[in-house]
């Protein structure tokens, strides 16, 4: 059975973005114990430095070298990225991965609804349903993992789940319908943050790299190469070939592939209620899907609008 090219490249950034927030699923488990080898600073650092020499090298190779072009949205973009990233990573060792997992999940309504305050659209009810189905699906998966009290921890997740919506919104803005060049945005977005956290990290790195063992080194790779290099170059990338709200709901299913992780390689058990909301925010994230393109579908001139009467003046 052969499937037309459309249908492939139109599934492509879906398949994409769903393997980021796999890979992100298993992030958070990978930081608490890396961080708990060495300090939250220093993870982030090992994770963006080597991630921006790799990438800086990559794009001096090229015969057309376009970081100039892309300076101003690689900065904007890398801010909100370095905010994200910095009180994701400090606020998941001050509190559970079950309570990170639920409050950053909250980007999932956040996005969509930045997006239509953006465009001026008011988002159709099906939209709004399935984002509504999705937050359900995830409160049903960490229901049995007793969900504590908000302390300072689930404050920075909180926020990081604002800015990350807010980052989604922007590399739409930045992207979609632009001739923008995804590797040089991205390439900006790690190094803005390797300068930052370099510079607040780099002593307790080269504290605590002499100790590392043989899988705190797997686990850094897993950080560097998967979690930032591939996952900001995929998320950048689809959403340029999709939307910011679609990108947030495929993104959303990241708190469910955490808690596998949690059972499959920590030995967490979810019960029937996680299972259950398993397949909840499955369900959510494929109709949230169907009426998120039909919504896109119907006002896409109305980005592109927005996109040249901000940007083009």
């Amino acid at each position: 059975m052969s499937f037309p090219s459309s249908s492939i490249s139109r599934l492509l950034p879906d398949l994409v973005l769903l393997i980021v927030a796999i890979i992100w699923g298993g992030s958070y488990l990978a930081t608490q114990e890396l961080a708990a080898a060495s300090s939250a600073a220093a993870v982030m650092c090992a994770r963006f430095v080597p991630a921006a020499i790799l990438l800086i090298s990559v794009n001096l190779a090229r015969r057309k070298v376009r970081l100039r072009d892309s300076a101003l949205p690689g900065i904007l973009l890398g801010t909100l990225r370095t905010a994200t990233i910095a009180m994701e990573t400090i606020g998941v060792t001050l509190t559970s991965a079950t309570n990170a997992g639920l409050i950053i999940a909250l980007s999932i309504l956040l996005t969509p609804i930045l997006e239509s305050a953006l465009t001026k659209r008011r988002l159709p009810l099906p939209l709004i349903g399935s984002i509504l189905l999705a937050l359900t699906g995830i409160s049903l998966l960490v229901g049995g993992q007793d969900f504590s009290g908000i302390n300072l921890g689930d404050g920075l997740m909180l926020l990081a789940a604002a800015t990350r919506a807010l980052l989604g919104v922007s590399e739409a803005l930045f992207t979609v319908g632009r001739k923008a060049d995804v590797l040089s945005l991205t390439t900006l977005e790690i190094v803005v943050g390797a300068v930052i956290f370099a510079a607040w990290g780099g002593n307790s790195l080269l504290e605590h790299v002499p100790n590392f063992s043989v899988s705190n080194w797997f686990t850094l790779a897993y950080l560097c190469l998967g979690c930032t290099i591939f996952a900001f170059l995929g998320q950048l990338w689809a959403t340029k070939h999709t939307s910011a709200s679609r990108a947030g709901m495929l993104l959303g299913t990241e708190p469910g592939w955490a808690l596998l992780v949690g059972v499959f390689l920590a030995g967490d058990r979810i019960g029937a209620l996680g299972y259950m909301g398993a397949a909840v925010l499955l369900a959510a994230t494929w109709w949230g899907a169907r009426a998120e393109q039909r919504w896109r579908g119907a006002g896409l001139a109305a980005i592109m609008c927005v996109c040249k009467v901000a940007f083009d003046q």
